[in-house]
């Protein structure tokens, strides 16, 4: 029992873990796809790698990755949160309304409602994160590539690199 909380630290730790080796891995992949493309000639060999590999960053399973680890650290810590705070509604409700011991704390209808509220909780988790991971998606490389060239050029130490 005593181990059960830092069993969770970890297993996220080895999580996070394999997202950044992850993250090693696609930066290797879009190099390789970059120099392949500049290869089969689709674009000109001026063209700056740096742009092409944060728009490759972004619009690859990479991002997703993250937003799931962040969802599941966000619901583990607010599962605890959100039973407590049900809980507490219930037992205020309880006492305010006099109710009969059908409806007391640990009965089934408790269980049910604690149980209900906590999907909902998770629910709530789970939308919040993929709103803000839709709305903030790119529609594509090539759309997320244009807008990374425009914040290369403006940059004002822009240099054009082709490695």
């Amino acid at each position: 029992m005593d181990l059960i909380l830092p069993g969770i630290a970890a297993a996220f730790a080895l999580w996070a873990a394999f997202i950044f080796w992850n993250y090693f891995g696609v930066k290797r992949e879009s190099k390789l796809v970059y120099k392949a493309a500049l290869d089969r000639g689709e674009f000109p060999a001026t063209e700056p790698y740096e742009p092409f590999e944060m728009a490759y960053l972004k619009t690859s399973v990479l991002r997703v990755s993250v937003y799931r680890w962040l969802a599941c650290l966000t619901a583990v810590i607010a599962t605890p949160i959100v039973v407590w705070a049900l809980n507490w509604i219930w037992v205020k409700l309880y006492f305010v309304f006099q109710a009969d011991a059908v409806f007391s704390e640990g009965t089934l209808i408790h269980s049910f409602y604690l149980a209900v509220g906590s999907l909902a909780g998770l629910v709530v988790v789970a939308g919040v994160f993929a709103r803000r991971y839709h709305r903030n998606r790119k529609p594509d490389f090539d759309v997320a590539w244009a807008e990374e060239k425009k914040i290369y050029q403006a940059a004002p130490d822009a240099t054009a690199s082709t490695e």
